[in-house]
């Protein structure tokens, strides 16, 4: 015969029993990190002159839409907060990263691989005053260039500042992702025998209309903001419109905000360097920008109406740069391209020059920032600076081992097209001539693509 068990000690039992699994319910239903977002107008309260086209030689007609600088802050349970700003413009360099990091640094203590800093890269957006320093046949004059110095001056400040409120609205939130697909990027390199003849549509050429969306919900299952990354220039408008516009991403964020409420949408854009979207004349080009926008508003909106992955792994982050080397074209050839009647390759040349007889010459390489943002093996986000073309994404899609690799270009220093090596052999406008409007000696050395990709899986390893 058993002895028969005490009737409190198993009551007692029981009480702890209870108590641990009650615990365990709270601290698995508590969300490991906290969200925060914000948005800022960052409209210019003077017309200035808008970039993206070399033609462009008056300041804007009127505003279309305003433009806006989005943020989204992340606190991990370690305590470490990450912040993405997307910023309306055609761009910006190094040197403005730099400052604004620097302040937030001082101010919210974040290291620089805790923030990335993206542009939608719209060609209706203000010319910046650092980077595309060569674009235009007529260069600014010197009050056009005081207004857009004091334009920046002012974006610059509210970039930090909306940084700031994203951060003080952080709240416990859940971190989830789905993918979708738009269809309307198209390769626009027309090739001929294998060499590059003009800007068009390529049937045969490589595209990515994936379309990545990371959402954020409070502890209610309330949708509080989301990010979104699609590979396409914002080239909906051609150089004879003139009025200040977001283009397609801008567009694209405002349906999303207007149709799911009171949230942030974020656009980051992808590697979409050679990929224009559906383009028309002067007459349907607002039409066509607006149904861009809205065919990825009506995407998301499908992905938030089904299972989403939730992002639950640890969050690493990782920053550096990869040393891109020039293949630039010798004193003689610059020599004879001061010959053009073009402004800008007389100039380019002019410079060029200038600078072989500087001690040293002509810079060897160029420091392309790159970030890592990973979170195990669930998603691997990458932020690569410059005008990045699609082939990098389609291969670092295959090549990292992660569930779901999300690749953002245009962050961070909008510093010149980087090409891949398939491309080099090709030519034209991406590999060769865009050089000269940033002002970059000449094209990117044979082996650039096998830099940069190993850089970046450096810092991916270094983020595990």
């Amino acid at each position: 015969m058993t002895e028969r068990f005490p009737h409190w000690l198993l009551c007692l039992l029981l009480v702890i029993v209870a108590g641990q699994i009650r615990v365990n319910d709270v601290s698995a239903a508590e969300p490991p990190c906290s969200f925060g977002f914000a948005r800022t107008e960052i409209t210019p309260e003077t017309p200035l002159r808008l970039s993206g086209y070399g033609n462009r030689a008056v300041v804007y007609e009127g505003v279309d839409e305003p433009l806006f600088v989005r943020a989204i802050a992340i606190k991990t349970p370690e305590q470490k907060i990450c912040s993405l700003v997307s910023l309306d413009s055609i761009g910006f360099a190094g040197s403005f990263t730099d400052r604004i990091a620097k302040q937030v640094n001082q101010k919210y203590g974040l290291s620089r691989d805790q923030l990335v800093i993206c542009s939608t890269h719209s060609h209706t957006a203000p010319q910046p005053v650092e980077g595309l320093s060569n674009i235009f046949s007529t260069p600014l004059t010197e009050a056009q260039r005081d207004a857009a110095q004091k334009y920046w001056n002012s974006v610059e400040e509210r970039i930090v500042q909306t940084i700031g409120r994203a951060i003080a609205d952080l709240q416990p939130g859940v971190m989830s992702l789905a993918t979708g697909k738009v269809g309307f990027a198209q390769n626009r390199r027309v090739l001929k025998n294998g060499k590059w003849t003009g800007f068009g549509v390529n049937p045969e050429g490589p595209v990515d209309h994936s379309l990545p969306v990371l959402t954020v919900t409070d502890s209610a299952g309330k949708l509080r903001g989301l990010l979104f990354n699609y590979a396409c220039h914002c080239t909906t408008f051609g150089s004879d419109f003139n009025r200040l516009n977001g283009d397609w991403a801008g567009y694209a964020a405002k349906s999303i905000e207007e149709q799911q409420g009171d949230i942030v949408a974020i656009c980051t854009i992808g590697c979409g360097a050679d990929q224009n979207p559906v383009r028309g004349n002067k007459e349907v080009a607002r039409d066509l920008a607006i149904g861009h926008g809205r065919a990825i508003a009506v995407e998301v909106a499908r992905l938030l109406k089904q299972p989403m992955q939730p992002i639950t792994a640890p969050m690493k982050t990782a920053y550096g740069v990869a040393r891109l080397p020039f293949d630039a074209p010798s004193e003689m050839e610059f020599k004879q391209a001061l010959k053009s009647t073009r402004p800008q390759v007389h100039r380019h040349a002019e410079q060029m020059l200038a600078l072989y007889q500087q001690p040293g010459g002509l810079p060897q390489s160029y420091p392309a920032p790159v970030q890592v943002w990973k979170f195990g093996r669930q998603l691997t986000m990458i932020f690569l600076g410059g005008e990045v073309v699609v082939d990098y994404a389609l291969r670092l899609k295959k090549e990292l081992n992660s569930e779901a690799v999300w690749v953002t270009a245009y962050a961070n220093d909008v510093f010149g097209y980087v090409a891949s090596e398939r491309m080099r052999a090709e030519g034209g406008y991406e590999v060769d001539f865009s050089m000269i409007y940033y002002n970059q000696p000449g094209r990117w050395d044979k082996g650039t693509e096998e830099i940069l990709i190993r850089r970046i899986h450096e810092l991916e390893k270094q983020a595990e």
